[in-house]
């Protein structure tokens, strides 16, 4: 990996005790050691269909360990594996890094991946730290060496819809009724599900109309769209991957349907930048609720430069951002086991009590299930070709803008 560049503490200085980031910005940290060095397996869809979040968070992964070095002075060798966007590799990924003498696990994005991974994992007991996943099953079938950082769907959905009810409630002219477009698979399904209950739960004053599902494999959403538009729905509520996303906006386009709110609670487009790059001027608008990185968190600018300056071409998102933290979760716990045995570090990380370095989140704890208690999500906008934070108020960049602009119009 590329050595960063900037103000930062040498080594020797970081072996008398005084590690830190770039000194005007970070606090330094003391150790009494330097830890272990520890090798970590990285799980990530780096081909296939999910290939777009998989390679961002290789990035994440690459720059977090770098980071980890200079902040806590763990030397953390990443081996990488491919789960070619096919859940059942999961488990063969895990394996093989485990066999590779891998000390700790990272992954796996997609949620059938995950569970399948920790299959592996749990029977070698190397714990997993798991940056995206969404899927409730994750951490509710028992699993004792999963520590998941992403909030479960149901978490998500709940956090996400209250954030929709207050922009409805607030505006003039709200949507009246709302279609529910979502994938099919693990992710999908289960997001659907806890969409279902949560909307009735807060009580949302659009009336939910339709539910339609549709394989993740599909390479046309023609006749999904057709369906949700004609519903009657002025909302457009989307459970989707970025390459979905981006078929159902030029399918609206090309039907011209426009619906007054489109908004994705736990789904992939607004946060990518495949999704602007293939959208352009209409891309904007569209909004979702997604773990995002803190834009006014004290650390949170020289993260994102130290990123762009390492790949120029590309952005902090999402998919980098988490697994970014996943690598300081680990390097935490390397750090207060002062080992790179896996049991130890298992242990390590039952008592975490993070403080997150990039994201929005509360403190990082993991519950029995494994669990992080702080999960949060923000509520981002596509505006001038970039996501942007118009929620919760207290991290917000901009105003939501409410109703869309009509595709013809842009």
């Amino acid at each position: 990996m590329t050595s960063l560049k900037g103000p930062l503490i040498n080594r020797r200085a970081a072996m008398k005790g005084a590690v830190g980031l770039a000194a005007a910005t970070m606090a330094p940290w003391v150790r009494a050691a330097v830890p272990p060095p520890v090798k970590v397996g990285s799980i990530m869809p780096s081909s296939g269909i999910l290939a777009f979040p998989g390679q961002s968070c290789v990035r994440g992964i690459d720059l977090g360990a770098k980071f980890a070095r200079e902040r806590y002075g763990v030397e953390i060798t990443v081996v990488h594996a491919d789960t070619q966007s096919k859940p059942e590799n999961g488990r063969i990924a895990a394996d093989s890094l485990i066999q590779q003498g891998c000390n700790v696990l990272i992954g796996a994005w997609d949620s059938g991946a995950t569970i399948s991974a920790l299959q592996a994992a749990e029977a070698a007991k190397v714990p997993m730290v798991v940056h995206i996943a969404s899927a409730n099953q994750v951490t509710s079938q028992g699993f004792t060496q999963v520590f998941r950082f992403y909030p479960p769907a149901a978490t998500i959905v709940r956090q996400s819809l209250a954030e929709m009810r207050a922009l409805v409630t607030s505006v003039n002219d709200p949507p009246k009724g709302a279609v529910v477009l979502h994938l099919s698979n693990t992710m999908g399904t289960s997001t659907a599900t806890s969409l279902d209950a949560a909307w009735k739960e807060l009580d949302l004053p659009v009336k939910l109309l339709e539910y339609i599902p549709y394989d993740e494999k599909a390479r046309d959403l023609s006749v999904e769209v057709a369906k949700a538009k004609a519903s009657g729905a002025d909302a457009l509520v989307s459970v989707t991957r970025v390459n979905d996303a981006i078929m159902i906006i030029r399918e609206c386009i090309k039907q011209a349907w426009n619906p007054k709110l489109i908004f994705s609670p736990n789904g992939n487009g607004v946060p990518d930048k495949a999704f602007y790059d293939a959208l352009g001027k209409y891309a904007d608008g569209a909004m979702s609720s997604n773990l995002w990185y803190n834009p006014k968190g004290e650390d949170a600018r020289t993260i994102v430069d130290r990123f762009q300056s390492t790949y120029a071409n590309e952005w902090m998102d999402a998919n980098s951002g988490c697994a970014f933290e996943a690598v300081q979760i680990v390097a935490d716990a390397v750090v207060r086991a002062k080992s790179a045995v896996s049991s130890e570090i298992h242990a390590a990380l039952k008592a975490t009590d993070l403080k997150p370095m990039l994201m929005y989140s509360g403190p990082i704890r993991f519950d029995a299930t494994g669990q992080n208690t702080g999960a949060a999500v923000t509520v981002l906008q596509a505006r001038q070709s970039k996501p942007r934070v118009v929620g919760p108020d207290g991290i917000a960049e901009y105003k939501a803008q409410y109703p869309l602009v009509p595709f013809e119009k842009r």
